[in-house]
């Protein structure tokens, strides 16, 4: 099992700050299932790796997600794997969820907020030596294993930490009793190394490496998928008028291959079939009403590589005898993906086509952000930001297989002044105030206008067939958020509440539309609100809380629900902790989801009983067990990877069954 990982979901700071670091193992060895936990947060399951968040309708590109301060982009274009995937993690990791728009200094698309996975360093006070933590898991229903090492030294003014992971699991039974697919192997590991220069001055270098093997997924297998990252970060403080400058290199290098055939029994004579009226050489292959994608055979390899730099720095300031930090900064990313396709009817007769044409996207942003105590009681930050950012298919001229070039079929469907080569250039800003009632009550109040560039499948998508075509738009616009948000937290004695509410109009928000034998995208007019309330109360080792979310989306062009809206969903949890041992349960549960898109089927509701408890063994030793879906459940979340990959059919993933689990650790 991973090993415990603090999760927090932060609202703006006027309101509380949710902890989950305690009896975290939970068997779940996939961030995104841990980060269901928080209030309001969802996940798409495709199988049982890379789980991929979704909160406040919003999810993938649509969230920045960073690993070490840097955003890290997967490879398959439709979807099937995820950032959280290939997020090294170890015993001194934290995962955090900030929900909503708080700064402009992580990116331009922060409506809904960040995703970030942050590893400890030493400081220069920290006391020379070695210390790690050791740890192993087993769950069942999957017979899943996970044993875990990380290894911290410090010696005078140099460090190194070292984080290695290897898991199994192999295929899980839902609550009827049914095989879902969702075996793999993966090994994970980092080695990162730092020294103080001097008083003000830090370098820490690192490299990453993912390995995960035969995953398994309902309609195609991941038979690879390699990450390799390497950085470099620069600390410096007291450096002119900046008490604090960061500068960070990032690289990133993602592989994904998929196919239906290398870990399948496939009979390669059960892909003879009536073709209908056959092969069309221009526009790729006419597969006839019936075609049934299962029977074909299918091989893809994705490539995402991508190069990311910033540099940023605290100006101390006094404005109107007010004290504020003005912080300035750069950023600039390049993303290069490639996708090349194999598909037909027998193995000896495919058909070759590039679905990702050697797509470019860089950006490049530049921001300032101002953060003012007014007085006692009163915080307010602002900020804005401009990015540029740059997008080519270099190969979409380019005859591949049968197929037309890619230019062609997108000029086919929108138009013949459509050119793969687009700019687009946004300005966002932020202000955000925060006030204190009194000593129990705070509140605040943000306003923003965020941007969400098109992803490479939104503009570059090529699929060409005449059932099941699957073509990106370059002419897309990017996304506009301008969105309102207001929070209260309050503190009475043992009780702890807190209501967070927000209205975001989208202007130009990108919706995939799924027709009989066409998916295209297009900009329509969209306005997403909800509301998130959580209560808690502690005292005498007790401690017990509950939370609701509701999620309203709509997109206002047509007067239709947005697809993939989780519907209102809460928990009921409680738990006691002793000097030697913890106990806990937890309900959680979501309502039947019937608004929905042209593209998606109604879900039911369901409720899921969880327990778990830990016992102390020594200060540095600590065992935890519990059960989940105590009931046996048989259910599904309505955010589903179906909506991201057509091809994959209306599939929704039913999760686990009953699972007993358990897990060691070991501090030293």
């Amino acid at each position: 099992m991973l090993p415990l990982v603090s999760i927090q979901a932060q609202a703006p700071m006027a309101s509380p700050v949710h902890a989950v670091d305690e009896g975290h193992a939970k068997g779940n060895m996939d961030l995104g299932e841990q980060l269901r936990e928080v209030n309001g947060v969802s996940g798409s399951r495709l199988g049982s790796h890379g789980v991929s968040p979704i909160f406040r309708a919003q999810g993938g590109e649509r969230l920045i997600q960073e690993v070490d301060g840097a955003s890290l982009y997967p490879a398959c274009p439709s979807g099937m794997d995820s950032t959280l995937g290939y997020a090294t993690t170890g015993s001194q990791s934290d995962l955090t969820l900030y929900k909503g728009a708080q700064t402009v200094s992580r990116g331009p698309n922060f409506a809904a907020g960040s995703i970030e996975v942050t590893r400890h360093t030493p400081t220069r006070s920290d006391d020379d030596g070695v210390h790690g933590t050791l740890g192993a898991g087993w769950r069942s229903n999957d017979d899943a294993t996970s044993e875990t090492l990380s290894l911290t030294a410090k010696q005078g003014d140099f460090w190194a930490a070292l984080d290695f992971e290897h898991s199994e699991r192999n295929n899980y039974e839902d609550g009827n009793g049914d095989t879902q697919p969702g075996a793999y192997r993966s090994d994970n590991g980092s080695l990162r190394v730092g020294a103080f220069a001097s008083e003000d001055v830090a370098i820490e270098a690192g490299v990453a490496v993912v390995r995960i093997d035969d995953a398994l997924y309902p309609a195609m297998d991941a038979p690879r998928s390699d990450m390799d990252r390497q950085y470099l970060k620069l600390t410096v403080d007291n450096l002119g008028p900046f008490s604090h400058t960061e500068t960070q290199l990032n690289h990133a290098r993602v592989v994904h291959d998929m196919d239906n055939v290398t870990l399948r029994d496939l009979d390669d004579s059960s892909m003879s079939m009536d073709m209908g009226s056959g092969m069309d050489m221009g526009s790729g292959m006419d597969m006839g009403s019936g075609m049934d994608m299962s029977d074909m055979a299918m091989f893809s390899s994705a490539t995402t590589e991508t190069w990311y730099a910033s540099t940023q720095g605290d100006i101390p300031l006094t404005i109107a005898g007010h004290d504020s930090v003005l912080t300035l900064g750069v950023d600039a990313e390049r993303l290069e993906s490639n996708t090349h396709s194999k598909m037909g009817m027998s193995l000896d007769s495919l058909s070759d086509s590039q679905t990702w044409p050697d797509v470019v996207r860089t950006r490049g942003g530049i921001f300032a952000e101002l953060d003012t105590t007014l007085d006692a009681d009163n915080r307010l930050v602002t900020g804005a930001r401009y990015d540029v950012s740059i997008s080519d298919a270099r190969d979409a001229d380019e005859v591949v297989g049968s197929n037309a070039s890619a230019i062609s079929a997108w000029r086919a469907q929108y138009g013949d002044d459509v050119e793969a080569k687009q700019r687009d250039g946004e300005f966002s800003a932020l202000a955000r105030l925060e006030h204190r009632f009194s000593d129990e009550v705070k509140g605040y109040a943000a306003l923003s206008r965020s941007v969400r560039f098109p992803t490479a499948t939104e503009r570059y998508y090529n699929r060409q067939s005449d059932s099941n075509a699957w073509l990106g738009n370059p002419e897309l616009d990017p996304e506009i958020h301008q969105q309102l948000e207001l929070g209260v937290a309050v503190r009475q004695g043992a009780w702890r509440y807190s209501a967070d509410t927000y209205y975001n109009r989208v202007h130009d928000w990108i919706e995939l539309s799924e027709g009989d034998s066409l998916t295209t995208y297009d900009n329509v007019e969209a306005e997403i609100y909800g509301l998130e309330f959580e209560a808690s109360w502690q005292r005498s080792g007790w401690r017990h809380s509950a939370g609701v979310a509701a999620t309203h989306g709509t997109n206002l062009s047509d007067g239709t629900p947005l697809s993939q809206v989780a519907p209102f969903n809460g928990y009921l949890a409680t738990r006691y902790d002793a000097d030697r041992w913890w106990a806990g349960a937890r309900l959680d549960a979501a309502a039947r989801q019937s608004r929905i898109s042209d593209n998606e089927e109604a879900t039911a509701g369901f409720g899921i009983v969880g327990l778990e408890g830990g016992y102390r063994v020594t200060d540095a030793i600590e065992l935890s067990a519990g059960i989940s879906n105590l009931f046996d459940k048989t259910y599904a979340y309505h955010v589903n990877r179906f909506y991201d990959d057509p091809l994959q059919g209306d599939v929704q993933v039913t999760e686990p069954g009953r699972i007993f689990w358990t897990h060691a650790s070991w501090s030293f």
